[in-house]
């Protein structure tokens, strides 16, 4: 793993790290990420007046090799996330009892909490728990929007849950001169209704029959390959997608391979049944999963295929690897499907 090297104190900084705990006030992961925006200068020593370096406050070493720009609003991670923490506490809401996850990439450039809601959960039948979660997700650097969301995190199979449609929160500001973290992150009590609202809707998934050909033409959908031409679309291309042209073979296959564990009860996450409940738990699996890798055989040839890909942001777990960047964009992917009208119409 590479690592950052600080000089005036022993403090090393890792490319990616994670930490899990217990207290929503504990920001001890984050503190010596913290960095201030600095003056530029050119080799003549005149100041960039449009142009900020950023700095670890620790040692005031260089924090990274791009510039972001004056009117950028520096939020640090640890100040956000104490800032919700605090809001969390006066709004009353069930914190005494939570699992948190901290994480971050890029030497702490860009960072993630998640905090799971252990009072606030819902047996789904045998034992399968499934518990309201938040995510805030930062960077200090521009190459992120501050972001939040709603949403669960069922214990069998480890996945996390996107809501979609109007039963979603999710928030996503630029770092501009307007930027409101107070504003943001006071929309936190909605986090509980929009659990218990949703909840409903998995139970109405799980009583609504799914069978291998709706699911499959559903995953077919949303499997398309990229088209470089305007010469097929409409009606032809629709028909190419039913018979299983003009579509990402190896993403269908992998996502029909989860549809078929979730239903079908081929490991521990699975045994849901043929039901929308087993095929949005499958969509939810790759969102989460994103270093999964499948088998399974395209024209009579085997295949292996990691849901995801190797990055700088990569942080090794006892579960595998993921990439906060691979799982972010793939969230915002199931929460664009769950609103279209392919998820709407499988009743």
């Amino acid at each position: 793993m590479n690592q950052l090297t600080t000089i005036e104190q022993d403090i090393i900084i890792p490319s990616a790290s994670v930490s899990e705990h217990n207290d929503v006030f504990d920001l001890s992961f984050f503190e010596p990420l913290e960095v201030y925006k600095d003056n530029v200068q050119t080799f003549d020593g005149l100041d960039l007046p449009d142009s900020r370096a950023l700095r670890y406050i620790h040692n005031r070493s260089l924090a990274d090799t791009s510039c972001v720009s004056s009117t950028y609003t520096l939020e640090n991670h640890a100040g956000l996330f104490a800032l919700h923490a605090q809001i969390l506490k006066e709004s009353d809401l069930p914190t005494n009892n939570v699992l948190v996850r901290d994480e971050y990439s890029d030497f702490g450039m860009k960072a993630k909490r998640s905090i799971q809601y252990l009072d606030e959960a819902v047996d789904m039948g045998g034992g399968d728990m499934v518990f309201c979660r938040s995510d805030q997700i930062n960077s200090v650097n521009s190459k992120w929007a501050f972001q939040q969301f709603a949403g669960a995190y069922r214990s069998y199979c480890e996945n996390s849950m996107v809501f979609g449609g109007d039963k979603a929160v999710y928030n996503k500001v630029k770092h501009s001169k307007h930027f409101d973290a107070y504003g943001l992150l006071s929309t936190a009590n909605k986090v509980f209704e929009t659990f218990r609202e949703n909840i409903e809707q998995f139970q109405l998934w799980k009583n609504t029959p799914v069978d291998d050909y709706t699911a499959g033409l559903f995953l077919k959908h949303i499997c398309p390959k990229e088209i470089t031409s305007q010469k097929k679309l409409g009606r032809e291309r629709e028909a190419n997608i039913e018979q299983g042209e003009d579509i990402n073979k190896k993403k269908f296959h992998a996502l029909y391979d989860l549809w078929e564990e979730y239903s079908k009860g081929y490991s521990q996450g699975g045994g849901l049944g043929p039901n929308k409940w087993a095929l949005y738990n499958a969509l939810t699996h790759y969102a989460t999963h994103t270093h999964d890798t499948r088998h399974f055989v395209i024209d009579g040839n085997d295949k292996h295929h990691t849901l995801g890909r190797a990055s700088a942001d990569m942080i090794s777990t006892d579960h595998g690897g993921y990439t906060i960047n691979e799982q972010l964009e793939r969230a915002k992917g199931i929460w664009l499907v769950l609103s279209s009208d392919q998820w709407q119409t499988i009743n």
